[in-house]
């Protein structure tokens, strides 16, 4: 089997979507939109390229225009390397974006050169530490508060939740995998963490552990256990986006290699003035 090279994990990173449950779509020639009213992390913009520095003025002013129109009061956007125009983020500071914590695109190659399956290999978790892929909507509970916990998320509204619950369940129907996994300490839940597998490639999103946890294994469980995941569904490489300072490192010891940085920009806008 060929190895992944650069260019081909960019392509996949740069074509996910995801669009929440309660979010309105919206597809242009230089970009797509994800419009969550009111949710300003809900809200993301896909795809955006143009061909200069005006052009590329003009889209972001159409954006925020489209945005509010939804009831949007902000956005969020990957910026790459092979970002276009490549001084976009600058541009996008302009626009009240402002840059979240540095990151990087990890991969680890889930085959070998043969197509068998190789996992990366994490140190076994302390004694009384357990994982699942949830099913229950007890679970879904648990793992909901304790990501908003983990990494300071607003409660999402009342419609955002019966959506995202409502996806959740449907994804256990049509799969028979929820792709969301839960870390206990004895009793108590510690961890959790997402995975989207989508053909050949395996997205690993949202993992952290309570600090009280944190030095037990519980991470590196995690991420082996969504990897095992993978494969078995037949994924090829498994790619993240994680924190130069803190995931990165630990991800990078155990065989992950880095692609390149990204960096998320998120806008928060007031909402237009009422005509009149």
């Amino acid at each position: 089997m060929t190895p992944w090279s650069d260019s081909k994990v960019w392509e996949a990173v740069e074509s996910h979507r995801w669009y929440p449950p309660s979010s309105a779509r919206v597809t242009a020639e230089n970009y797509e939109l994800a419009v969550t009213p009111g949710s300003p992390g809900l809200t993301w913009i896909y795809g955006f390229h143009a061909p200069d520095t005006r052009t590329a003025e003009r889209l972001l002013a159409e954006i925020r225009e489209k945005v509010q129109s939804l009831g949007g009061t902000g956005a969020r956007i990957w910026v790459t390397p092979n970002a276009r125009p490549p001084g976009l983020a600058d541009l996008l500071v302009n626009f009240r974006f402002e840059p979240k914590e540095a990151a990087e695109v990890l991969v680890y190659d889930l085959r070998d050169e043969h197509g068998n399956e190789q996992l990366p290999s994490f140190q076994p978790a302390s004694p009384g530490v357990t994982l699942r892929e949830i099913t229950t909507r007890d679970d879904y509970e648990v793992v909901e508060g304790l990501t908003r916990t983990i990494f300071d998320l607003p409660a999402p509204s009342a419609e955002v939740r019966v959506g995202l619950l409502e996806s959740y369940e449907r994804q256990i129907r049509e799969t028979g995998h929820s792709e969301r996994f839960l870390a206990l300490a004895g009793p108590r839940a510690a961890g959790a963490a997402g995975l989207t597998v989508k053909g050949a490639v395996a997205l690993l999103w949202g993992s952290g552990v309570l600090p009280e946890f944190r030095g037990r294994g519980i991470y590196g469980a995690l991420v082996a256990a969504r990897c095992d995941s993978a494969a078995l569904r037949g994924a090829e490489i498994a790619y993240t986006t994680a924190r130069t300072g803190t995931s990165g490192p630990i991800l990078k010891r155990h065989g992950f290699r880095v692609v390149g940085p990204i960096r998320v920009y998120e806008a928060e806008w007031s909402p237009p003035n009422p005509a009149g």
